[in-house]
């Protein structure tokens, strides 16, 4: 944390403590240097709370500061600025004190240009490392239940093998009953193809060459196209004569598809209507998940 201005121990003495020595003048050259950074900070004879403001509005100004860096290419100064709201003097005095951390550095150093810093990968790397899926994934599959009142089934791909993770079912009398750990190859149900849509084509030239023999690998190469184009698989009477389901691709801050959010129901129920509503709720809560994992999607072409 920066620390502003005065200890609040000197702001409450108001002056009422004065040392024996004359304090020095501001244009003597002998008295120390203050960062421009703090010239919002506790002034003497201020109230404690009203210092404290100030740190919070420092460090919010900041944050601003870095959402207004361009993620792909170096960001003038006057840019920042405008985008961020800040003025020009406390944007220079932040870009250096987040410099000195390692948050933020110039493109190149004769150039008033910057970009985000080295530090954010160490901090990205722990915070990769905290995550638990499953607690994060939990309200938007309970989201996605109320939705649809059908089970929600989060899962991810190991080898050549998927696993359920979580599953919340449905309050239905009759519904999809699933279990966390169960396994099947990749390649089966709307799932695996939501999964294996974030292969790789060496990937998947080598999955295909372990495939036992009745698979319909043309058709399967098709479906998994689909589900890249559509952004969801779509399964009929396929793991169980009885069931159907939709499954959508959740992605991680890299882009890497590291699971699927499916909701799967009783063949019978699946009238278009609720095909489309599930398509919906897959597609949303997909999207919700992924972008608390750290994904930002490519903006849409204009």
């Amino acid at each position: 944390m920066v620390t502003i201005g005065k200890p609040a121990s000197l702001a409450r003495s108001n002056g009422a403590t004065r040392s024996r020595r004359e304090p020095k003048s501001a244009a003597d050259p002998r008295a120390p240097s203050r960062d421009p950074s703090m010239s919002t900070g506790v002034v003497e004879g201020s109230k404690p709370e009203t210092g404290e403001r100030y740190r919070v509005e420092a460090v919010a100004r900041a944050a601003r500061i870095l959402r207004a860096l361009d993620h792909d290419l170096p960001t003038d100064v006057a840019s920042i600025v405008a985008n961020a709201g800040v003025p020009r003097i406390v944007v220079d005095a932040l870009l250096g004190v987040m410099q000195r951390q390692g948050l933020v550095r110039r493109a190149e150093a004769s150039t008033d240009h910057w970009m985000p810093g080295f530090a954010w990968l160490h901090l990205a790397d722990v915070a990769r490392r905290q995550v638990d899926l499953r607690e994060i994934a939990l309200p938007i599959m309970r989201a996605m239940r109320d939705d649809v009142d059908e089970t929600v089934i989060l899962a991810a791909r190991r080898g050549h093998q998927r696993f359920n993770i979580a599953y919340v079912e449905s309050t239905q009398g009759i519904r999809r009953i699933t279990q966390a750990g169960f396994e099947a190859p990749s390649h089966t149900g709307a799932t695996g193809r939501a999964l294996l849509s974030g292969m790789s084509d060496r990937e998947l030239r080598e999955y295909r060459e372990k495939l036992a023999g009745g698979v319909d690998v043309a058709a399967l190469i098709a479906e998994i196209a689909a589900v890249r184009r559509d952004g969801f698989a779509r399964a009929v009477r396929e793991m169980t004569p009885d069931t159907a389901a939709i499954s959508a691709p959740v992605r991680d801050h890299a882009g890497e598809i590291i699971a699927a959010l499916t909701i799967s129901c009783p063949e019978d129920r699946f009238t278009p209507g609720l095909e489309q509503a599930c398509i919906a709720s897959c597609r949303r809560g997909a999207r919700a998940l992924s972008q608390l994992l750290g994904y930002l999607p490519e903006p849409s072409p204009s």
